[in-house]
This record gives C-alpha cells, structure tokens and sequence, in this order.
C-alpha cells in the first residue's frame, strides 16, 4: 500500500503546482491540495484498514454456518477445499522449483523470472483442475443421494468454480516480479487464460467474482469497480474462445485496453477515491493489463502444446 500511498502524495502536489480547480470551481493552492489530498488519503486507509478488520473477524468457515440451501452451499464448501488445495499446491510447486539449480542463481534475468512462474502457474491450473473434477462430482454424487436433488449443469460448476478459485489465489498470493524490484500480480494472466481457454462466462464469472473477492480481502474499496471491469475483461477474452488466428489477439488486447479504461473512469467517479486515485494508478493499470494479456496468451500457447 505505501507505494500506493506516496504516488497519491506526488499526484496531489502537482495538482497543487499547477493550480488544478478545486471541487468548488475556483483554482487551489499547493496547500489547499496537500491538506485536502491528506484529508482523502486518511479517508482512504481508514476505510482499506475497517474492511480488513472486519474480515479477519469474519473468516470463511462463517459462511458455512449460514443457513443457505445445498445447492448454494456446496459452492462455499468446494471454494474452501480449492482455496486450500491451491495454497498449499501453490507452495509445493514453488519449492520444488527452488530446488533446481538454475533456478538457484541470486540475479536471474526478468524473462527468466517470468517464464519461471508461468510454469509454476501452469503446474498448479492442472492440479487445481484435477481437484475441482474429483471433489465436484463426488459433491454432486452426495447432493443426489442425500438430498434427493437432481444434478444440472454437469462439469460446469466445479469447473467454473476452480477457475474463479484460481483467479482468486493469483491475484492474492502469485506475485509477478518487475525489473527494479516491487511486483504485480497473475490475476489478469489467469483471466485472459480462462476466457481464451473455457469461453466468456467462465471469463467473466471467474474474471469478475474471483478479483473481487481478492480485492474485498485486499483493498475493499476497489471491488465494485473490479467487479464490472474485470467480468467484462473475461467476456471479452471469452469471445476468442475456440476462435483462431488474429481474434485470438484482438480480443484479448481488447480485454486489456478495457482494464485501463474502466479502472480510470470507475476511480475517477467512485466518491471514495476520485481523479487523485485514477491518474496515481493509471501507471499501475496499463502494466498490469498488458502483462496480464502477455501473459494469458502465453499460458493458452502453453496449455495448447499440452493438449489440455
């Protein structure tokens, strides 16, 4: 968040050097703008640091005491058991990989570093796959003969399920490393994977509630926002689904460009957050959204040389 936090200080001070209007019309002085950026900035921690105490009071097994019906319940039960098995796998894969001797070396150049963790990525998709199959129709075989409920949509939820899990998981704990230091995330790399690979309403379910429930544990205020825009960046992807040649780069770039786009106009009107926060993050948003869609592809060209 720091980083965060002193590029929202640099955005507020050039609007103070070049006199930008203040919310009433009139232009504001360099200490108008200090004073009112810290005011926003306070406003802005507070409400990341309420909405984190709240959830590390409410945990995830809470929600299974609520009183939902089965076939609800069974999408916190086996979002549970993928989240779990996605750490832990996440873990393993990354450990197992320390161990190979070129990976070993203290200063690894950015592609090598970026390649490595694609694999990694990759190992871990097959397994969380693999898991969300096995545990999804063993749910599904328990909710027919215990609760006499017909089975529907079958392979698509747990399926579904895993790829929101995934997107989750990347967005939270996969970090990216950038040359000079300091990361971004897979989350993106996943949604344009996901769309590409399962079509646009996995895209844009797993794209959409995947980021925002990692932002709802993250940084809360941005969940609306991300929410919109990256479900909409999923169905986007989704449309090159089985499609060949150059729509399976136009959509994508496409899905990248709305990243961009959405995130700055969704800021810049949000209440809580305004122009200081879209143009601070603007730089952030393009390298997130193009690594995401270079990444994605990728994973997909990856993905097909394994015939998955």
């Amino acid at each position: 968040m720091l980083p965060f936090l002193v590029s929202l200080i640099i955005v507020y001070s050039l609007f103070g050097l070049f006199r930008l209007h203040t919310p009433e019309g009139e232009p504001g002085s360099f200490q108008f703008w200090l004073e009112f950026g810290s005011l926003r900035i306070l406003l802005f921690v507070n409400s990341v640091l309420a909405f984190q105490l709240f959830f590390s009071i409410v945990g995830f097994n809470d929600l299974l005491h609520l009183p939902l019906k089965i076939g609800t319940m069974k999408y916190v039960i086996l979002g549970k058991v993928l989240s779990n098995t996605a750490i832990n796998s996440y873990q393993e894969i990354t450990f197992h990989q320390s161990l190979i001797p070129s990976e070993q070396y203290e200063k690894l150049p950015f592609s090598h570093r970026f390649k490595a963790r694609l694999s990694s990525v990759l190992a871990l998709m097959l397994s969380l796959i693999t898991e969300a199959s096995h545990k999804g129709q063993y749910i599904d075989n328990r909710i027919i003969h215990c609760h006499q409920v017909k089975k529907y949509n079958p392979n698509q939820w747990y399926l579904t399920l895993g790829f929101l899990v995934m997107v989750t998981v990347a967005t939270m704990i996969i970090p990216i490393p950038v040359p000079g230091g300091g990361f971004f995330n897979f989350g993106d790399v996943m949604i344009v994977f996901i769309g590409l690979y399962a079509g646009k309403k996995a895209g844009a379910i797993a794209g959409g509630i995947g980021s925002a429930i990692a932002d709802l544990l993250l940084f809360p205020l941005f969940a609306p926002i991300t929410l919109i825009v990256k479900g909409l960046e999923g169905f986007i992807c989704g449309l090159a689904h089985q499609k060949s040649g150059f729509l399976q780069i136009i959509f994508p770039l496409i899905g990248a460009i709305v990243i961009i786009v959405g995130y700055f106009i969704g800021e810049w009107f949000l209440p809580q957050l305004g122009k200081a926060v879209a143009l601070a993050d603007l730089p952030v948003n393009i390298v997130q959204a193009l690594v995401g869609f270079v990444g994605g592809r990728a994973l997909f060209e990856a993905a097909k040389y394994l015939n998955l």
